[in-house]
């Protein structure tokens, strides 16, 4: 009987040693993960933050006012004839490092301040850099079936949700109505043209992120389509849309813990 006492307590103690052992190497697990995340995450963040600009549309109209999308008169600066219409971003300096550019986007205030970049599929630059390095951070980038002119209705730009907050991250705070009023527009800046991006509507995906129509086929499928992501948004807006606008559509994750679920900001394009 002892014998059996004693052998019950010498597997007590092993379960127990077994199990502080699996605690402290999956504490470790956790730890090294943590700071590899934090690492890599830092260079990812190094590599964006060393092509960041300031926002500057280029300006074809030189001392003409005209009214922005805010109501609020747009003074134009005096340039000279030959700098009327010069380009925010070297495109082709921008090219010869990242040879699959085709746009760069911008929300002051925030950070996203990132090029665009187009691959052959929706995967290649998932979890690569604009300059095509293998990271987890990935690249923002234009969904392969959408012209890199920007010239269809339906334009789709994708980017993770990093925690760090880093490319589409700051997307969970415009369940917050007054986050959105503070930062309802972006820019997206393209080789031939700049634009305004005025958001109108964000919602959340259920199921795997579909592709919307690439164009409608008539004003009654695009006022439903309206309508309904209108209703699902989570914040609320009064811009106008119209069955000729341009929509982009912002596609990321969301932070629920669903591979499936994504976040989609929307706005029109108004050429500047």
């Amino acid at each position: 009987m002892e014998q059996k006492v004693g052998n019950h307590n010498k597997n007590k103690i092993r379960a127990l040693f077994i199990v502080l052992g699996l605690s402290v190497g999956a504490m470790v697990f956790f730890a090294g993960s943590l700071l590899w995340e934090l690492y890599t995450v830092g260079q990812g963040q190094a590599f964006y933050a060393s092509l960041s600009v300031e926002v500057k549309p280029r300006i074809v109209h030189t001392a003409q006012t005209r009214p922005s999308i805010g109501g609020e008169a747009f003074q134009a600066p005096e340039y000279e004839p030959e700098d009327e219409a010069a380009p925010f971003v070297d495109f082709d300096a921008m090219r010869e490092i990242f040879p699959d550019i085709v746009a760069w986007i911008q929300s002051e205030g925030t950070v996203i301040n990132y090029p665009i970049v187009q691959g052959r599929d929706n995967d290649y630059y998932l979890y690569r850099l604009a300059d095509g390095t293998r990271h987890s951070m990935g690249s923002i980038f234009l969904d392969y079936r959408n012209a890199a002119d920007f010239s269809e209705q339906s334009i789709v730009i994708y980017g993770h949700d990093m925690r760090s907050g880093d490319k589409f991250g700051s997307f969970r705070h415009y369940s917050n109505q007054q986050y959105f009023e503070q930062h309802s527009t972006m820019f997206i800046f393209t080789p031939e043209r700049d634009f305004e991006l005025v958001l109108f509507a964000g919602y959340v995906l259920d199921s795997a992120f579909e592709v919307p129509p690439m164009s409608f086929r008539d004003l009654a499928a695009f006022e439903s389509f309206i309508a309904d992501i209108r209703r699902r948004s989570i914040f609320k807006s009064d811009v106008e849309i119209g069955f000729e606008d341009q929509l982009v559509f912002l596609a990321t994750c969301t932070t629920s813990g669903s591979v499936n679920e994504r976040l989609i900001i929307v706005g029109k394009l108004v050429e500047l």
